[in-house]
């Protein structure tokens, strides 16, 4: 069977007229937490996926901006591993943490489409992207790389966020799908700070993305 893929990259079979629908999560996964598996799950089944791909983001200039204290690329690339180890449907990429530089999404995009031109990509977002979104870098090139997924909690303001996907789409071209999905009140600051208190985040995320985190001891001088 011959197969498509750049190096580094997921191999999918290559087939004439075989379009495999593939979910990109892109995030600085710091770290990854239940709340992110179950939203991969959800696009997973709902759009009706073949697989779901989470790219742990390499240099962050967001977060710097932030002053967020980010893990190194290496232990979240493991905590992703470690997290989706018994899903074959989820796969984590580095092609972001191998980028020199920043990292921006319209690159990451515009690679995958390259490396897989007989497939459909889908960007899964968190629905508070949609007013900041056309402020991203290139994000004209962005749109024109994939569909958009924004999950939207089942407590927001659905007909104001529809108005601006409406306004986004007139004035970029963008495909924007609204995908309603459960309030799940976990983060990634809220683990980091239970850690640094030296409480338990057990169910917080994974079995295993705990044992990794109190073996290292991660976030624990933050």
């Amino acid at each position: 069977m011959s197969l498509r893929g750049g190096i580094g990259l997921p191999e999918l079979p290559l087939e004439d007229g075989q379009e495999f629908r593939l979910g990109i999560m892109g995030g600085t996964f710091n770290p990854i937490h239940t709340g992110h598996l179950l939203l991969a799950e959800h696009v997973l089944e709902v759009v009706g996926l073949d697989q779901v791909w989470l790219i742990p983001t390499g240099c962050s200039y967001l977060k710097r901006k932030e002053g967020i204290t980010v893990l190194s690329a290496e232990d979240r690339y493991r905590m992703v591993n470690l997290a989706i180890a018994d899903n074959d449907r989820f796969r984590c990429l580095d092609m972001e943490i191998r980028r020199p530089g920043n990292s921006y999404s319209y690159e990451t995009m515009e690679q995958l489409q390259k490396e897989y031109p007989e497939d459909r990509f889908f960007f899964i977002c968190g629905a508070d992207c949609l007013y900041t979104i056309e402020y991203w870098k290139c994000v004209n090139r962005l749109f024109a790389a994939c569909t958009v997924l924004a999950a939207v909690r089942g407590d927001a303001d659905i007909a104001d966020m529809q108005e601006k996907i409406d306004a986004l789409e007139k004035k970029f071209g963008a495909q924007i799908r609204l995908l309603p999905f459960r309030r799940i009140e976990i983060s990634s600051s809220e683990i980091r700070e239970r850690r640094r208190k030296g409480l338990s985040v057990r169910y917080l995320v994974p079995d295993a993305v705990r044992v990794y985190m109190e073996e290292k001891g991660l976030y624990q001088d933050e």
